[in-house]
Protein backbone atom coordinates (compact mmCIF):
# COMPACT_ATOMS: atom_id res chain seq x y z
CA UNK A 1 0.00 0.00 0.00
CA UNK A 2 1.32 3.59 -0.81
CA UNK A 3 -0.02 6.92 -0.41
CA UNK A 4 0.97 9.14 -3.99
CA UNK A 5 -0.25 12.86 -4.76
CA UNK A 6 -3.58 13.08 -6.38
CA UNK A 7 -3.26 15.13 -9.36
CA UNK A 8 -6.56 15.34 -11.11
CA UNK A 9 -9.51 16.58 -9.99
CA UNK A 10 -11.33 14.21 -7.59
CA UNK A 11 -14.10 14.52 -4.87
CA UNK A 12 -12.58 13.72 -1.04
CA UNK A 13 -14.48 10.10 -0.42
CA UNK A 14 -15.00 10.80 3.46
CA UNK A 15 -18.24 11.15 4.09
CA UNK A 16 -20.10 14.73 3.50
CA UNK A 17 -16.72 16.30 2.51
CA UNK A 18 -16.81 18.33 -0.13
CA UNK A 19 -13.56 19.13 -1.13
CA UNK A 20 -10.86 18.60 -3.88
CA UNK A 21 -8.58 15.06 -3.32
CA UNK A 22 -4.99 15.99 -2.45
CA UNK A 23 -4.16 12.23 -1.74
CA UNK A 24 -4.94 8.77 -2.47
CA UNK A 25 -4.50 5.51 -1.02
CA UNK A 26 -3.16 3.18 -3.35
CA UNK A 27 -3.83 -0.63 -2.01
CA UNK A 28 -1.63 -2.96 -4.13
CA UNK A 29 -3.13 -4.62 -6.75
CA UNK A 30 -6.60 -2.89 -7.58
CA UNK A 31 -7.67 -0.96 -10.21
CA UNK A 32 -8.28 3.23 -9.69
CA UNK A 33 -11.64 2.65 -9.22
CA UNK A 34 -10.78 1.68 -5.70
CA UNK A 35 -8.48 4.13 -4.57
CA UNK A 36 -9.20 6.08 -1.73
CA UNK A 37 -8.87 9.67 -2.28
CA UNK A 38 -8.21 12.27 0.76
CA UNK A 39 -8.17 15.65 0.75
CA UNK A 40 -5.56 17.30 3.05
CA UNK A 41 -7.74 17.75 6.27
CA UNK A 42 -9.14 14.67 6.17
CA UNK A 43 -6.28 12.88 5.12
CA UNK A 44 -4.74 14.99 8.44
CA UNK A 45 -7.89 13.68 10.66
CA UNK A 46 -7.26 10.45 9.60
CA UNK A 47 -3.90 10.39 10.58
CA UNK A 48 -4.91 12.14 14.14
CA UNK A 49 -7.58 9.30 14.60
CA UNK A 50 -5.03 6.42 13.78
CA UNK A 51 -2.10 7.48 15.73
CA UNK A 52 -3.85 7.43 19.07
CA UNK A 53 -4.64 3.80 18.34
CA UNK A 54 -0.80 2.53 16.34
CA UNK A 55 1.95 4.06 18.35
CA UNK A 56 5.07 2.67 18.23
CA UNK A 57 6.76 1.81 20.95
CA UNK A 58 10.33 3.14 21.45
CA UNK A 59 13.32 0.15 21.79
CA UNK A 60 15.08 2.53 24.37
CA UNK A 61 11.66 2.67 26.62
CA UNK A 62 11.56 -1.16 26.18
CA UNK A 63 15.26 -1.93 26.80
CA UNK A 64 14.63 0.49 30.13
CA UNK A 65 11.77 -1.49 31.29
CA UNK A 66 13.17 -4.83 30.78
CA UNK A 67 16.38 -3.70 32.13
CA UNK A 68 14.54 -2.47 35.63
CA UNK A 69 12.75 -5.75 35.56
CA UNK A 70 16.14 -7.80 35.90
CA UNK A 71 17.10 -5.95 38.29
CA UNK A 72 14.62 -6.53 41.23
Amino acid sequence: MKIVIQTNKLKCDMGVCTNMADYSVVPDGVDKSRYINLCKDCMQNLYDATSKILVPKSPKNIYMRNKGRGEQ
